[in-house]
């Protein structure tokens, strides 16, 4: 049975008004107000864009020749884009994305043999607001995991290793000057998995972003368990609820936090981080340690949320804020 996902939220449509002043030789027509948050889709070429009062906030990519659907820009309230794409030293770094190993398959690196995350349909989007009133832009997408092999099958979803339903849920805090991205996927195990499903993968395999370059070798990392960092960090790994990562991008100083959803965790939740030779994040199940098993038909999900800011953000705020998270979806 193919599961539903369990983030719903409705659908506004904006209607602007125009308004009349003064007498009728010298009318004036105002400007109507722009909506907070507007979203586009464009199935043709594949790219879904949210924007905040005509300015881009988000870009998801999704077109058929790609491997994997991400989010290829993402921007503070004040202009600063904290995500790159496709670096030359790893091309198969995409912005913000989701991949891991299943039955063997590589999703994560994009060689001739990788499996793909194969996009099917944007099944709903739209805007609306959070039950505090804050603009709210989602949109679930269908996406079916594949083998190289099936890339031309005729019926994706008889060949599918996993079934995933992405929502993606942005809201912002203007006085907070918060941008916020929820990441849930939810998952059944496809006909194609030949009855089980086997999660593994390498200790960055997971939800991962990669940074501009300005805050290669110099970003500062925090975790919400206050352990310290490899000295140069070349590779830590920190079981932790949240991780951020903070330092200047465009000249400014921005932060990133990324936290994990404790009731939707399936193994052991790490922080994957490095400063050298470039600044990475990612949230890992520890699947190179303990495979995760399936059954045919079994489900899973994962949950997970990005907060930026303009400025610096210290522990204790951080902490506060995961607190506010895990208690508003609970």
């Amino acid at each position: 049975m193919m599961i539903i996902a369990r983030v719903c939220f409705l659908s506004a449509a904006f209607f602007l008004s125009r308004g009349f002043e003064g007498r009728a030789a010298d009318s004036k027509i105002e400007a109507a107000p722009l909506p907070d948050l507007t979203l586009r889709v464009s199935e043709q070429t594949g790219e879904l864009e949210i924007l905040f009062q005509d300015r881009r906030l988000m870009l998801y990519v999704f077109r058929t020749n790609q491997f994997k659907p991400y989010v290829r820009e993402l921007f503070t309230l004040s202009g600063q884009n904290v995500l790159r794409d496709a670096p030359a030293d790893h091309l198969h770094h995409h912005g913000l994305m989701y991949a891991i190993r299943v039955n063997g398959h590589n999703f994560w690196e994009e060689a001739s043999q990788a499996g793909r995350e194969h996009p099917v349909k944007i099944l709903t989007h739209g805007t609306s607001k959070t039950r505090e009133g804050l603009p709210l832009a989602a949109f679930t997408h269908l996406i079916h995991w594949i083998t190289p092999l099936d890339l031309t099958a005729a019926d994706t979803a008889r060949a599918a290793l996993l079934i995933e339903r992405r929502t993606m849920t942005l809201t912002l805090d203007r006085p907070k000057q918060e941008v916020t991205l929820q990441w849930h996927s939810e998952f059944e195990v496809g006909p194609g998995a030949r009855g089980k499903a086997v999660l593994t993968g390498s200790n960055y395999n997971g939800l991962g972003l990669r940074f501009p370059t300005s805050l290669d070798r110099v970003a500062r990392h925090q975790n919400s368990e206050n352990l310290p960092y490899h000295p140069r960090n070349e590779q830590t790994v920190i079981a932790a609820k949240w991780s951020a990562v903070s330092g200047l991008i465009d000249g400014r100083e921005v932060s990133v936090a990324l936290f994990a959803d404790p009731k939707a965790i399936h193994g052991t939740t790490k922080f994957f981080t490095m400063l050298e030779p470039f600044t990475y994040l990612s949230v890992t199940q520890s699947l190179n340690e303990s495979p995760l098993e399936y059954p045919a038909g079994g489900s899973f999900s994962v949950n997970y949320l990005l907060t930026i800011y303009p400025g610096a953000k210290d522990g204790d705020f951080l902490q506060q804020r995961y607190g506010a998270w895990v208690q508003g979806i609970n």
